[in-house]
């Protein structure tokens, strides 16, 4: 079957009938049946029912099916019908047992270099949260897989929470340094282990652990997992023993999500979230469903929905970031407006940059001269781009490139500064820390004194109703440019860096200390309180918001609570923004 075809000096990918199914499963991703299920609104969340556990086979299903639409001269059951067909022939999953990792310590060796009492309590008190989030695959799922949409995976792993009950991809990166910081060296690796199992099976990890994720990925953090294990373990026979795992990863990437465009006369090549199959996403089937009915065409609506699952491959299921207005009728904010295959994003082609400097470090340390050298020229040809397509000197910051009109997208989002945390870029770290600064002023995300904005790092600063734009702040955008400007080595960087940190810690601190609860994402002008938007309701638990707080009390472990009084209904919360370090930073109006 021929791949779609593409013209790569667009980057529109047209999709023909070469496109596959989302996943293999009838049932669970192209069935009649699932269609008239999920248009039914019979659950608020089309994940509900791809959920589900079938009773009997798939084939016995559709064709009970069949023979039920049959007798209503093929139109969709009345509601009640429906609902004791499904009954009948599905239940809900139970296919998770809670676990209890055999590493779990009460008193992880953390507590013991965070100085602040408080914050002492709460590293103690997210630790007791793993045991919430861990859980273990039922041998039922492997004896009997084709009952089920969940994955089998050999080891214990921890689900991120809320609606989210399976294992994720990138969710898992910051996961497993939270596990490390709590002393379960042993089952941080077998939740990387189970990654490793996806990749063996399918050659690539998954966006996360169910049949109906196989048409997509996540940002590539298989390759840091493994370099976060090393780096606390020192555990190198384990990395020669998965290195062929993580190198096929990373094949998957440069093989299927690269796009050779031209900017000023010269071929690049790079890559891009792109996910093309045949219709929706069967978690948010009614959804997508309703998204693409604007187009009156096969061809175009199974564009729409490769665009959509292009962005759920991202991580950033929605955000302006991704919205290109092709249409002069159409509303700018509008779903339909996603063209994610079209944007070639900073981040990821920064996290496949430092994982091929990864990937030639270590084949190099094994004596692989010839895969060294391979790995070191990929990392080249990924930095090369980063920095002649998508750096800006003129503005301090790199930004995604619009393959569909040939030019920057110049909004602001986080990841614009994600080359400083994975350190790839080829400036001096004084410049390129100094114009970073500069940039950061200039969006406001940071006062003229140098003092914080907001209560976290907004993800942009347009508001339009997605979960990936202002005003909400989420976590692992937190590390991109906290750690990002700490490794700059900058004093002023990290002066700014710290002071993000202490701020993300006291808006979660707040919210966990009134409401025991961690969020998913936060709202940046109301410390303590999820952020909202997008298509399902805030979630919590959360792990990589546990993972990312665990990381920063580690790094800043000498950062206090905020103890000043309540002023204008903040929680006292409005001192810790405003606090200004301008004394230890230099005036950034000239270059260094």
């Amino acid at each position: 079957m021929c791949a779609p075809c593409e013209d790569w000096r667009t980057g529109t990918v047209y999709a023909f009938n070469a496109l596959q199914p989302t996943c293999l499963s009838k049932l669970y991703c192209e069935s009649e049946f699932m269609h008239d299920v999920q248009l039914a609104r019979i659950y608020p969340d089309s994940k509900t029912f791809v959920d589900k556990k079938l009773k009997c086979t798939e084939s016995e299903i559709l064709t009970d099916y069949k023979t039920l639409k049959d007798a209503y001269n093929g139109n969709v059951p009345p509601l009640t019908e429906l609902v004791k067909f499904i009954d009948e022939h599905l239940e809900d999953g139970d296919e998770l047992e809670v676990w209890n990792p055999p590493d779990f310590s009460e008193k992880p060796s953390i507590a013991n270099r965070i100085r602040d009492q408080n914050y002492k309590q709460w590293a103690l008190g997210l630790n007791q949260v793993w045991k919430t989030l861990a859980r273990k695959v039922k041998d039922d799922v492997r004896i009997h897989p084709d009952q089920y949409s969940l994955i089998w995976v050999p080891n214990g792993f921890f689900i991120p929470g809320g609606r989210f009950r399976e294992l994720y991809y990138w969710d898992t990166y910051w996961i497993v340094n939270g596990l490390m910081l709590c002393d379960m060296k042993d089952t941080a690796r077998g939740v990387i282990d189970n990654i490793i199992s996806l990749v063996n099976q399918f050659g690539f990890m998954p966006n996360g652990g169910r049949s109906y994720y196989l048409n997509r990925s996540q940002p590539p953090m298989l390759i840091l997992m493994a370099l976060s294990y090393y780096k606390e373990t020192n555990d190198f026979d384990y990395i020669k023993k998965i290195l062929p795992d993580l190198e096929s990863e990373f094949h998957f990437w440069t093989e299927n999500r690269m796009v050779t465009f031209e900017k000023d006369g010269k071929l690049y090549r790079m890559a891009r979230y792109n996910a093309p199959s045949k219709g929706p996403r069967p978690e948010s089937y009614r959804e997508d469903y309703e998204v693409a009915e604007k187009f009156d065409t096969e061809n175009e609506k199974d564009d729409m929905y490769t665009r959509l699952k292009s962005g759920a491959e991202s991580g950033w299921d929605y955000s302006s970031r991704w919205f290109i207005t092709t249409d002069k009728d159409s509303e700018p904010d509008q779903l339909s407006n996603v063209h994610v295959p079209s944007i070639v994003p900073v981040e990821l082609n920064s996290i496949l940059n430092q994982n091929a400097r990864i990937l030639s470090t270590w084949f190099g340390k094994i004596g692989n001269k010839y895969k060294s050298n391979k790995y070191c020229t990929v990392a080249q040809e990924f930095l090369n781009g980063i920095q002649e397509v998508m750096w800006r000197s003129d503005r301090g910051a790199w930004f995604d490139w619009d393959l569909m009109n040939h030019k920057h997208r110049e909004s602001f989002f986080v990841s614009n500064i994600a080359p400083l945390w994975t350190e790839s870029y080829n400036m001096p770290k004084k410049s390129v820390a100094n114009d970073v600064l500069r940039y950061l002023r200039d969006e406001g995300i940071i006062e003229p004194d140098f003092s914080i904005s907001f209560h976290g790092t907004p993800t942009s600063l347009y508001n339009s109703s997605q979960q990936w734009d202002y005003p909400n702040a989420w976590p692992p955008l937190q590390t991109y440019i906290i750690q990002g400007l700490d490794r700059t080595e900058h004093s002023c960087a990290q002066q700014v860096a710290a002071k993000m940190a202490e701020v993300w810690l006291s808006t979660n601190y707040k919210g966990f200390s009134e409401k025991s609860t961690m969020y998913e994402k936060y709202h940046v002008e109301l410390p303590g309180e999820t952020g909202g938007g997008g298509e399902y309701i805030p979630q919590t638990g959360f792990g990589w918001s546990n993972g990312v707080v665990l990381e920063f009390l580690n790094q800043w472990c000498s950062v206090k609570t905020d103890t000043d009084e309540p002023s204008n209904n903040d929680g006292g919360s409005r001192s810790i923004l405003k606090s200004s370090f301008k004394r230890f930073c230099k005036f950034l109006d000239t270059k260094n």
